[in-house]
């Protein structure tokens, strides 16, 4: 088991029982079933959180597509990926999902956690609904900050209504957007997904620091998802070959020196290990993060992904025009985010801005744009909004 696992998070202060257990009901039901349950303490959390509404009288039902609405921007505002990902399967608000019975979803939710369903029950399960009952009565929600609490915990009695500036994050799953450059209008997909997830796209590129060295496979990075899903894995899932990163590393040993640092944005190709047969044919990493001057954690250039970006599409068209691999479509996460140390919307607006540049000499191109961060993904779709004329 990993660290991550094993913090699935800390003990939270308690919550109403009465939430919980209306939380409990809304996961075994499903959300096709919502409107079988008597949500009491839902419905007045919907009444709080909905401007001009008027408040919630026991007895009077809440339209079930209310709340799940509100549940659905909760819980893709929860702190941490896996708590996150688990409540989005627990729910039936993760693709593929919606019509699973409770326990295939309890089985799919348990598996983020890499642990059995029982054991998710018993220990993971519980957490993850209070933490959603707790940002539930805090108002807590995608980039807002909970209302303070009174020595009297007077907050903790009623939901809270989120700040009127709080961000909506993106539902998951695949948008395609017109977006306004100035050589034309160019049609791009974003996808709100995890990048190993996405299928059809020839090349798939992943964000690297300057020595070249790929995420462990179980980090929930864009380089620890692709090298685990491109290892070659026997019949329990053990890997049997770390196809992508020995195949990133003879390139280092081949074009750098292993152990010291590429320039930033520099690009190596590798082949797509085992997601070839996801139709993916390249697999392209960008290094940009460059280790910090503290010895904690990243930090990444703009320029370094302006770099990044403008070079993945240079070695795409060359094998193109080679007829090695007729390369037609790259997929990019926002470079340099999350672990990289930069925010998502200057990520976002260099990516979409150097795309602009890329897409006006050479618009042969299919663009996707990938985030498994809803609100970082709201990030892009401002971005994209802000070139409408």
């Amino acid at each position: 088991m990993t660290d991550e696992q094993e913090q699935a998070g800390p003990d939270v202060p308690t919550v109403s029982h009465k939430l919980v257990d209306e939380l409990g009901r809304v996961r075994a039901l499903g959300l096709l079933r919502l409107h079988e349950a008597k949500l009491e303490a839902l419905y007045a959390c919907v009444a709080a959180r909905t401007p001009g509404a008027e408040p919630f009288a026991p007895g009077v039902p809440v339209a079930p597509e209310a709340v799940e609405r509100l549940l659905h921007t909760v819980v893709l505002g929860l702190d941490g990926a896996l708590l996150r990902d688990a409540a989005l399967h627990s729910f039936g608000f993760a693709p593929g999902t919606r019509d699973l019975s409770g326990k295939e979803r309890r089985e799919r939710a348990a598996h983020v956690y890499r642990v059995g369903a029982e054991r998710f029950r018993k220990h993971q399960e519980k957490l993850m609904l209070q933490q959603v009952a707790r940002a539930l009565l805090n108002g807590e929600g995608p980039d807002t900050t909970p209302p303070p609490v009174s020595r009297e915990g007077s907050s903790r009695g009623a939901c809270a209504a989120p700040p009127a500036d709080a961000v909506v994050p993106v539902r998951a799953g695949r948008h395609v957007v017109r977006t306004a450059f100035p050589h034309g209008d160019v049609l791009l997909t974003v996808h709100v997904a995890p990048i190993e997830l996405v299928t059809g796209v020839d090349v798939l590129v992943s964000s690297e620091n300057i020595y070249f060295e790929m995420s462990k496979t179980f980090r929930r990075t864009v380089s620890g998802s692709l090298r685990r899903a491109g290892a070659a894995k026997d019949s329990v899932g053990r890997i049997t070959d770390d196809v992508i990163a020995r195949q990133l590393a003879a390139w280092m040993r081949k074009f750098g020196v292993p152990g010291l640092p590429v320039a930033a944005g520099t690009v190596a190709v590798t082949s797509p290990g085992a997601l070839a047969a996801q139709g993916v044919r390249r697999i392209l990493h960008a290094a940009v993060a460059t280790p910090s001057a503290t010895g904690d954690g990243y930090e990444t250039a703009p320029d370094a992904v302006a770099v990044a970006v403008r070079r993945v599409f240079e070695l795409a068209a060359a094998e193109r025009r080679a007829g090695r691999v007729p390369l037609r479509s790259v997929a990019l996460p926002l470079l340099g985010a999350g672990r990289g140390g930069l925010d998502a919307r200057t990520s976002a607006e260099t990516v979409v801005g150097t795309l602009e540049q890329v897409l006006k000499a050479d618009p042969d191109w299919s663009v996707h744009l990938v985030t498994r961060n809803p609100v970082s993904a709201r990030a892009v779709f401002d971005v994209l909004s802000d070139r409408r004329p």
